[in-house]
């Protein structure tokens, strides 16, 4: 009797112990996703801020060269 209920033991804090994994691997894909969702939010902002950036430096530039140019 006593190996019985020490292997129904063992059986029972295994569950608890793999079912504390499972939801711990369950919740860290949930915030990969998440995760991803943002970074592909930020390199847009990224890619739109350098449009931005080049085109004021062309204009930086243009107005430059006009300056040297006709000035």
């Amino acid at each position: 009797m006593s190996g019985n209920v020490l292997l129904l033991l063992g059986v029972a804090a295994l569950a608890i112990y793999m079912g504390v994994h499972w939801e711990r691997a369950r919740r860290a894909v949930s915030d990969l996703r998440l995760s991803r969702q943002r970074i592909t939010g930020l390199r847009q902002v990224v890619a739109r801020e350098r449009g931005h950036v080049a085109m004021i430096w062309a204009a930086a530039a243009l107005a430059l060269f006009l300056a040297i140019r006709y000035g």
